[in-house]
């Protein structure tokens, strides 16, 4: 007979050797998302909104999108993914970018695989546009439209509508310019040859500029200009016009206290009011504006939208980009 306590070693052995054998189970729980995912590049500068527009796309909470080979390319931000589950997944796409501001008007794109995601800061409406159609987040909810038109409530056609009854004061930068010419003879601007001028796409856009203000009936009683030739061109290519301003000259060669003096009178020009039924239309650069009312043109031949305050800074009413205007004539000409 086995003694009892050689059965109690054989037997922990036993239970030893099972216990070893047994496979391990592992229960996975999901990663919850990641709280630091990539954001939208881009802050987007709050604007007036109006009534019933959307917020401006937030880059919190964004959605990512992945690659073929997993990896994260891009992400939709707060509000560009709203917009994208408004329109629907399918119609939107994948993105193809990050948000990204634009120069000059305060707007921010996103493409996506089928389209663009957009923030009009004009209105602070979302869209998201294709080839053909446009999405818009309106008063009322989603609503589509042709490419070629407007609603009466959008931002861009009621600014159209404000310019076509005056009472405004626009201010253009001059059009695109040769990087590499300098002004090398301030002292002699009748001299177009010592100057930057503008370059070929700087006088189809103010050509195109034209054609719009004309299609659109959009009146000016008077164009003022900077002495720069890049501006007298701009403005006779433009707007068939032009009364050079000593104001709206370059202010950067110029000593402090000219500087300063022309500031202060180009100050007087813009609290004169307009009369209703025309526009007042200035042709310069753009630290004039910057000095004047604290207004930023970052990009060549972009256009400042003004309401005259006398006695007070003009208030800024839209800032419109050079290829935006033949845009908006095609839209506003097809209602």
């Amino acid at each position: 007979m086995v003694p009892w306590s050689t059965l109690m070693l054989v037997a922990i052995a036993l239970a030893l050797v099972a216990c070893q054998a047994a496979p391990q189970t592992v229960v996975v729980t999901p990663r919850p998302a990641d709280a630091t995912a990539p954001t939208a590049a881009t802050n987007i500068t709050s604007a007036p909104m109006a009534s019933g527009a959307a917020p401006p796309p937030a880059a919190a909470s964004p959605q990512p999108t992945t690659s073929a080979q997993g990896q994260t390319s891009c992400a939709f931000g707060q509000g560009f993914a709203t917009m994208r589950d408004l329109v629907g997944a399918a119609v939107v796409g994948d993105c193809r970018e990050d948000e990204r501001q634009l120069p000059g008007n305060g707007n921010a794109e996103q493409r996506t695989a089928n389209g663009t995601l957009i923030y009009r800061a004009l209105d602070g409406r979302l869209l998201f546009t294709n080839d053909s159609r446009t999405w818009i987040n309106g008063p009322d909810g989603l609503i589509d439209r042709p490419n070629n038109q407007r609603f009466p409530w959008e931002g861009d056609r009621q600014v159209i509508e404000a310019l076509q009854h005056g009472g405004y004061l626009v201010y253009f930068r001059h059009g695109a310019t040769d990087s590499s010419q300098t002004d090398s003879d301030p002292n002699n601007l009748a001299n177009c040859a010592t100057q930057r001028n503008l370059t070929d796409q700087g006088r189809a856009q103010a050509r195109a500029i034209g054609e719009a203000w004309r299609s659109l009936n959009i009146p000016a009683s008077k164009v003022l200009t900077s002495e720069y030739c890049r501006a007298k061109e701009y403005a006779q290519l433009s707007i068939d016009a032009g009364e050079v301003e000593p104001s709206l000259v370059l202010p950067d060669p110029l000593p402090p206290e000219v500087r300063q003096a022309n500031t202060a009178a180009f100050q007087r020009l813009l609290a004169v009011p307009t009369p209703s039924g025309t526009n007042v239309v200035f042709v310069a650069h753009s630290p004039n504006i910057r000095d004047a009312a604290g207004v930023d043109l970052p990009v060549e031949g972009e256009a400042a939208i003004l309401q005259p305050n006398p006695g007070d800074p003009p208030t800024l009413v839209a800032r419109i980009l050079p290829d935006e205007w033949p845009a908006l004539a095609q839209a506003l000409n097809n209602r």
